[in-house]
């Protein structure tokens, strides 16, 4: 095995060092003259815009925390955009094509090349974001990212607009199927009113038959008192005709139905007993008809309870089914206005604000010369040394024979 020293690889370095400068001078002269010469300069210019959550301010308006409203805001809420969102959006086909076409691109870009000429970034901790381009020409450069700006926000406003419309034509097409429902509860707590013996109706009813009974009680009281005292005037006279007598001084009552003896005259005692019987059956026979009374209207007034518990059950299911269908519908009315304002405003220019618009730069970014030109030297130093090798090889290798 043959060895090479590195004083042997160092002396054919020495020996080639011509091939290696000028391997190396051609390189950087190449080098040169393609970015002093030959190569356009670039220039690169940025538009900055400041993004803000859209959806955020929508949900900030909604003030009701009724169910009916969750749902609502939950079928009009617009999707949350997030910066990264908005930054994807930029590149949207829709937006690059409607720039070239405003531009008059055509010819030197389609929506893929303009793409991949277009650098988008986020600054870290902030809502910002940058569109830069790099172009030779630094006015066109300036002038396609004004545009794919402003056709972003434009973007971004037609989005929200076609969101508002899809959601508000839905609210709208069951608003009239919840104004339906209105009527019809409507319709049907009018049909309950105007049935005979209403809520009112029977409550007054029953309150005259609580003060009806109320007056037969008393008077049924007031009779049984009377027949108490009857009872006891009979066992007076009774008690006397036993005793022997045959006059008394006759009866009088009270206003209360007490009985006492006054000194108006005297009847025999015969006459004064059969008064006092015939005065208790009266009584009694009033008493058994206020009786009666009193259990007609008792079964009366429970009909009556029964039938106004009844009534105002079904009035307040009604009434209940009416203010429901109100709430709704007055819910889907709000919701429909708030999105008819919102697919009439520019929401694009509410959530994208315009930092710094970009502008023609007089200073390139490329080509870097100095950093070509050392790349080349580089460059031009290995390919003088492969060669100086190479041609070093070739010298002292033996030449291979070949029988034939």
């Amino acid at each position: 095995m043959e060895e090479i020293s590195i004083r042997e690889l160092i002396e054919i370095l020495i020996r080639r060092k011509g091939i290696i400068i000028g391997s190396t001078v051609v390189c950087v002269l190449v080098s040169f003259i393609m970015s002093f010469f030959i190569l356009e300069p670039v220039y690169e210019t940025k538009m900055v815009l400041m993004a803000s959550n859209f959806s955020d301010r929508l949900q900030a308006n909604s003030v009701d925390n009724s169910n009916i409203n969750k749902i609502l805001d939950s079928l009009s809420q617009y999707p949350s955009m997030t910066l990264e969102t908005y930054r994807q959006q930029i590149k949207a086909p829709r937006v690059l094509r409607e720039t070239i076409q405003l531009l008059g691109l055509e010819d030197e870009y389609d929506i893929e090349s303009l793409s991949r000429n277009i650098t988008l970034e986020t600054i870290k901790d902030t809502n910002l974001i940058s569109i830069k381009m790099k172009h030779n020409d630094p006015e066109k450069a300036a002038q396609i990212v004004n545009k794919v700006g402003e056709n972003f926000i434009n973007f971004v406003s037609s989005k929200a607009q076609e969101h508002a419309s899809k959601s508000s034509l839905f609210i709208e097409n069951q608003m009239e199927v919840e104004k339906e429902k209105l009527e019809a509860a409507l319709e049907e707590l009018k049909e309950f009113l105007s049935e005979p013996k209403g809520v009112s109706e029977l409550g007054l009813e029953l309150d005259a038959r609580l003060l009806q009974i109320t007056d037969y009680k008393q008077r049924l009281t007031d009779l049984v008192i009377r027949k108490e005292a009857l009872i006891s005037g009979i066992n007076v006279v009774v008690s006397e005709s036993n005793k022997g007598g045959n006059q008394i001084i006759i009866m009088e009552s009270s206003v209360d139905g007490d009985t006492s003896f006054g000194s108006t005259g005297k009847i025999h005692l015969e006459r004064t007993e059969t008064l006092l019987k015939i005065e208790l059956a009266e009584v009694e026979s009033n008493i058994t008809q206020l009786d009666k009374h009193i259990g007609l209207l008792q079964n009366q007034i429970e009909e009556l309870q029964v039938e106004l518990q009844d009534k105002k059950y079904h009035e307040r299911l009604i009434n209940q089914k009416v203010d429901f269908a109100q709430n709704t519908y007055d819910a889907f009315i709000k919701k429909y206005e708030e999105l008819r304002v919102t697919e009439s405003s520019q929401v694009g220019e509410a959530t994208i604000t315009v930092i710094s618009k970009a502008f023609p730069t007089t200073t390139p970014v490329g080509p870097n010369k100095a950093l070509n030109l050392a790349v080349a030297g580089i460059l031009g130093l290995m390919m003088g040394v492969f060669i100086a090798f190479f041609l070093e090889y070739w010298k002292t290798s033996s030449p291979v024979k070949i029988n034939i």
